[in-house]
């Protein structure tokens, strides 16, 4: 059962999209100039290195239960303001900090907090697209990348100015108004699992579902060769630190436009959600087996196009089939379960992906083939299992919930779920 919150398309859209925008402006100063602030307090390679593994980590241990509590103990929108406060706070506390083991320690405490920061917007902004046709998702989330690419400039500016040292008040600052942003979001419908009513245990996810998170956490990873090397293989290459800059800002460009083109799929169900991963795990295919064929400067920015389509196309699948196959109640450990797996998907080959680039050079982006070929596979398995009406639970739908009717039957097959 679903109770509407009065929240009117248009302002709930502006609200998100303000939301987005403050939670992703932190990332786009985090990604480049955290590593600066981090070797102008002495840190060397390796301890870099160490220091910027513990949010994967931590994000995989953390993001899926503390997600759920969204579900359970304590309205999402109350659980997202705590979680940027404690963001906020913890960057202050990096300001002093010297040693590599308090800077680690502070470090795992941020992480868990922010492991929920973004999977929890998304949820908010899900749960409006489903009540509001008029409030897409793309066009809400659009406004997270328009933030990061302005923090990469921004950020670049402040360093300039200030010196690394200003790199965690930035980031502090930015935490806490998006903490005023997130008190401000519009609430989600408030969800009544049908087994809830009947004293049942918490409807499981399905089979679905989990070949679904799993493709999209697979073409995701595709991603980590570039995320980790391609500037530093760029560069080798001769191209100048602008050109590079402008190579990222292409790929941004692109999977803006698409949010803002096909952000409403996210609203039409499982089964369009699942053709979106598909498109996005072949536009990685072609994408990333060519740039191992290490081509000039044109063609890689040609290639950072397909940006907009092996990752944007991917997340507003992902978005789609999540929402449409998680269980009534339990929406917001979904969207945990999901950014888990995709941690352990990209920390595993951004470490493979090391090793590959230091023996192999570009050849790396060939290894991310199999895992697009993997994503694709699982896609399939998705769409197999999708439930349908044959089985009584009506999965045409947006939000994928069985009908009253029939609804034992799909209980009964539930078995092939964990």
């Amino acid at each position: 059962m679903l109770a509407e919150p009065p929240n009117p398309p248009r302002a709930a859209a502006a609200r998100l999209g303000l939301l987005q925008a403050l939670n992703f402006l932190g990332v786009g100063i985090y990604l480049p100039f955290f590593p600066i602030w981090l070797a102008a307090r002495g840190m060397d390679e390796v301890a870099i290195g160490y220091l910027l593994t513990i949010p994967i980590m931590v994000r995989i241990a953390a993001a899926s239960w503390l997600t759920g509590l969204g579900d359970r103990l304590i309205s999402p929108v109350t659980l997202l303001a705590l979680l940027n406060g404690t963001v906020s706070l913890s960057y202050l506390a990096l300001l002093p900090a010297e040693s590599g083991l308090v800077i680690g320690l502070v470090m795992a405490l941020n992480a868990v907090a922010l492991s929920g920061v973004v999977p929890l917007a998304d949820l908010l902004t899900t749960a409006q697209s489903r009540i509001h046709p008029a409030v897409n998702y793309g066009r809400v989330r659009l406004w997270g990348s328009v933030s990061f690419l302005a923090a990469n400039i921004g950020g670049g500016w402040l360093i300039a100015a200030f010196g690394p040292g200003v790199v965690p008040l930035a980031l502090s600052l930015g935490s806490a108004f998006a903490t005023l942003a997130a008190l401000a979001a519009p609430a989600p419908p408030v969800e009544v699992p049908p087994s809830a009513a009947a004293g049942e245990a918490a409807p499981r996810f399905c089979r679905a579902f989990w070949y679904a998170v799993a493709a999209a956490a697979c073409v995701n990873a595709t991603h980590a060769a570039l995320y980790g090397f391609g500037s530093l293989h760029w560069r080798s290459r001769g191209f100048g630190d602008p050109a590079i800059g402008l190579l990222w800002a292409v790929g941004v460009a692109a999977e803006i436009a698409l949010f803002l083109w096909g952000g409403g799929v996210v609203a039409r169900g499982a089964a369009p959600g699942l053709a979106w991963i598909a498109m996005a795990g072949c536009a990685a295919l072609l994408r990333f087996g060519a740039m191992a064929l290490d081509p000039g400067y044109l063609a890689t920015a040609l290639l950072q196009l397909l940006h907009g389509l092996s990752f944007g196309a991917m997340h507003l699948g992902a978005m789609a089939a999540v929402s449409a196959l998680a269980p009534a109640g339990r929406r917001a450990a979904a969207q945990g379960r999901l950014v888990a797996v995709s941690a352990v998907a990209s920390a595993g080959m951004t470490i493979l992906s090391g090793y590959l680039y230091r023996r192999h050079a570009e050849l790396v982006f060939l290894s991310m083939i199999p895992l697009a070929i993997t994503g694709l596979c699982c896609v399939a398995l998705a769409m197999r299992h999708l439930p349908g009406d044959r089985d009584g639970w009506g999965g045409s739908g947006p939000i994928g919930q069985a009908p009253r009717a029939g609804r034992e039957t799909a209980q009964a097959r539930a078995k092939d779920v964990t």
